[in-house]
């Protein structure tokens, strides 16, 4: 199973030092706040371009993947996109058996895959497998192998998603994190607590 890990984080110190007098414990809750959504964002970039290149349904995508919330105490948000291939059901049009062998719409484009046909898998998945050659089984029969589409991992690495996340990260995280100051500002306000150093 091959994986990709993403940080986004923030440098304290540097947005410490840009609201020198406002006290840390509304800019904390800010970072935060603005990482975590920010964080959303890049993994539904993510997901929406890896369905745009391969044709996946979204659902099958976002389950591979993953975001871990900022929290005060590790102000960083990790993204993870894991897995292995995709089976050529997981894909939006399902695979159909025909004489020339299986079709398929693996990254967005029906084809055929010659020789190829449909058994039943665990959980009543139909998948699609193909005889290896020279290869038998104690029964007598050829050996099957299955047929698989893209990978979420390697989709990511193919269209550049990590540059694609780091411009989102750029543009939307100030926005957010104004925002997010201004919420945590106005709600200790109305508490009546101390703003200012």
């Amino acid at each position: 199973m091959s994986s990709i890990n993403m940080n986004v984080k923030t440098n304290i110190s540097q947005v410490l030092r840009q609201f020198r007098g406002i006290d840390k414990k509304l800019i904390i809750p800010a970072i935060v706040t603005a990482l975590n959504k920010t964080g959303d964002q890049a993994k539904t970039l993510i997901k929406k371009e890896i369905v745009k290149a391969t044709g996946l349904k979204a659902g099958s995508v976002s389950k591979r993947i993953t975001g871990k919330k900022a929290k005060w105490s590790d102000q960083t948000y990790r993204l993870s996109v894991e897995g292995r291939h995709f089976t050529l059901d997981a894909y939006k049009n399902k695979p159909r058996e025909t004489k020339a062998g299986v079709t398929h719409s693996a990254w967005g484009k029906r084809q055929v895959a010659k020789g190829a046909f449909l058994i039943n898998g665990l959980g009543g998945n139909r998948i699609a497998v193909k005889r290896v050659r020279g290869q038998m089984t104690s029964t007598g029969k050829g050996k099957v192998k299955a047929l698989y589409g893209a990978s979420a991992p390697r989709e990511y690495v193919r269209n550049n998603m990590e540059d694609k996340v780091g411009l989102k990260v750029k543009e939307k995280f100030p926005k957010l994190f104004a925002t997010a100051l201004d919420f945590h500002f106005r709600k200790s306000m109305n508490k009546g607590k101390a703003v200012f150093k």
